[in-house]
């Protein structure tokens, strides 16, 4: 049974050092493919500590091997915003507790408290926060999915939610069930490498467009400029993406509450591969978000400059093109123009 776990640690150990060595040999110079390595380094040093020449050898290789695995979520969690957010900005309120976690994390470590409060907050604070941040790594894969313009982002957002996600929810899993059965252990570290095999075999499929991945040219909002400025007039597609213009104007498709790309494409009578294809390739966003913003922020700044609108309220506008929300619109708002919408109405010429 033992040299069934040697054989199936060994099978998953040499899987996270393809995909780190992948990511170093590829992307060494952009920090995501420097993260992917680190997060493959993490998963290590948690298989490694569970073998029981290790866990039986020296303290400061425990010591090291378990702020490695702590590690892991944490990591992930900053892969996943630099992967499949265009505006990966990290709170330091966030930064401060992940640091708080891992630091608890360590102290449990170093003191060896196994009832308590101390170890409740050495061992179960941590594992609860380790667990939040593998939740909110499916999700932030899962929910941008319809948004997603740029392909082979679209295309990984659910592999790695699944295998991702599931392996940081093994692993914390694993402290909270215990296993004590090798039998167990050997097939949960058998479903690790089959996750990191599946996920590595994505990766090297979507490799051929990994510089529209990787390297994100985040179009910055601003006010909606002119198709002959977007798009040239030999383009064979320049009818098509007036058409799409059209109807986003004509109808004020934009100001729709939850307006998806589908519908668009409906309105527009055209494939919705199309016209992700169209809005990404040719206009050059990378989220539908990006993309609507530049009508409501434009049709909002007309409308804040207005002085037949000054009676209005900053949220009634907002709310009129399409925001969900005035915080929302705020911050878009802010994006484009470098101040606040009522800075910017303040400053508009009186009529």
């Amino acid at each position: 049974m033992q040299l069934i776990q040697y054989a199936t640690s060994f099978m998953a150990i040499s899987q996270l050092l393809f995909m780190a060595l992948f990511y170093l040999v590829y992307y060494r110079r952009q920090l995501l493919g420097r993260l992917m390595a680190f997060y493959a380094v993490c998963l290590i040093g948690y298989i490694l500590s569970t073998l029981p020449e290790v866990d039986s050898g020296p303290w400061s290789l425990n010591l090291a091997l378990g702020i490695l695995a702590v590690s892991a979520p944490a990591v992930l969690w900053v892969v996943t915003r630099y992967l499949f957010e265009d505006d990966p900005k990290v709170d330091p309120l966030i930064w401060v507790g992940i640091a708080l976690y891992i630091g608890l994390s360590i102290v449990g470590n170093v003191t060896g408290v196994q009832e308590g409060w101390g170890y409740w907050l050495h061992s179960f604070v941590p594992q609860i926060a380790m667990l939040g941040l593998a939740f909110h790594v499916v999700y932030t894969a899962v929910t941008g999915l319809g948004t997603d313009l740029v392909e082979p982002r679209r295309e990984l957002r659910v592999p790695f939610a699944i295998t991702m996600g599931t392996i940081v929810a093994m692993i914390v899993g694993s402290y909270f069930l215990n296993l004590t059965e090798r039998w167990i252990f050997n097939l949960y570290i058998g479903v690790i490498f089959l996750f990191i095999l599946f996920f590595n075999l994505v990766s090297f499929r979507v490799h051929r467009d990994s510089p529209q991945l990787i390297d994100p040219v985040v179009t910055p909002p601003q006010p909606v400029p002119p198709l002959s400025e977007r798009v040239s007039d030999k383009d064979k597609d320049k009818p098509l993406i007036d058409r799409i213009h059209a109807v986003m104007e004509n109808d004020r498709l934009y100001a729709q509450h939850g307006l998806t790309i589908g519908q668009l494409a409906a309105s527009a009578s055209v494939q919705e591969y199309r016209l992700r294809r169209l809005i990404n390739q040719k206009l050059h966003y990378r989220n539908f978000n990006q993309y609507l913003n530049q009508y409501r922020i434009a049709e909002a700044a007309r409308r804040l400059q207005d002085p037949a609108e000054t009676h209005l309220p900053i949220s009634t506008i907002a709310l009129d093109v399409g925001y969900a929300s005035l915080s929302s619109f705020n911050k878009a708002f802010k994006e484009a123009h470098g101040v606040t919408p009522s800075i910017f109405r303040s400053r508009a010429p009186q009529a």
